[in-house]
């Protein structure tokens, strides 16, 4: 089965996280940090479980799961050793349309979860189509090399200059009566403009070789002067008009 990737935002999201276990603790970490709102029901709980629940980061109902208990939840996570469980309840969320999985149970899933890999503002998720978890495992541990200081701090500086880009499309924005609501806000001839392309042709070796040697100020300089943000706002095609919001 092919499989469609995806990021979803959890934010405000009502999760239940059916056992208390140490599948559990895979799941619920990444959960409370995406800002879902989880619910644990589970009969026992294993001390790092057990954790989030005294730091009120999720609730728990200690007791075994009960039938129609997935009604009023936006995402259903199995983590039980019971096949006969898993099924159970994945029928009666697939039957309410809500999305479920039930861990290295693909017969039970509506979804399933990579490998991830993160740092900093990156993450890199890789899966097997749930064929190989030691795959999915071993990709994730090379990936982790991979995300290396340098490509970290790349990260950050492009988000960094990507707000002052944004900055100054607004600003090229308020003298302008041809401005489309954004993104891109910006007409496809406004001299000011920047060409996706410029943003790879950026990134060069002397960028890289600068965040790698720790030089990041040396580095914003650099990528700031290669898209052109540095020099002044050339005239804009429109008359005066209010600055559009984002």
């Amino acid at each position: 089965m092919d499989y469609y990737p995806i990021f979803v935002d959890m934010r405000g999201r009502k999760v239940l996280l059916v056992g208390g276990g140490h599948v559990a603790l895979e799941k619920i970490g990444k959960l409370v940090d995406a800002g879902a709102v989880v619910t644990v029901v589970a009969p026992e709980l294993i001390a790092e479980v057990q954790a989030f629940i005294d730091n009120k980061s999720a609730t728990l109902e200690r007791r075994k799961y009960e039938a129609g208990e997935v009604l009023g939840y936006d995402v259903v996570m199995i983590a039980t050793d019971d096949g006969g469980v898993n099924s159970g309840i994945a029928a009666e969320a697939r039957a309410a349309k809500i999305w479920v999985n039930a861990a290295d149970d693909p017969a039970n899933c509506d979804f399933i979860l990579p490998s991830l890999v993160q740092r900093g503002k990156i993450s890199i998720a890789a899966s097997t189509g749930g064929s190989s978890p030691a795959l999915a495992r071993w990709l994730r541990e090379h990936l982790d090399t991979f995300l290396s200081e340098e490509v970290v701090a790349l990260g950050d500086l492009l988000a960094e200059v990507r707000l002052l880009v944004r900055a100054r499309d607004r600003e090229c924005a308020g003298s302008c009566d041809r401005t489309a609501p954004a993104p891109p806000l910006l007409c496809k001839t406004c001299p000011n403009r920047i060409p996706a392309d410029l943003w790879q042709e950026a990134i060069d070796d002397d960028l890289l070789a600068l965040l790698r040697g720790g030089q990041y100020e040396a580095a914003r300089e650099r990528m700031i002067s290669a898209m052109g943000i540095d020099r002044p706002l050339q005239p804009s095609h429109g008359t005066a008009t209010a600055v559009r919001g984002e």
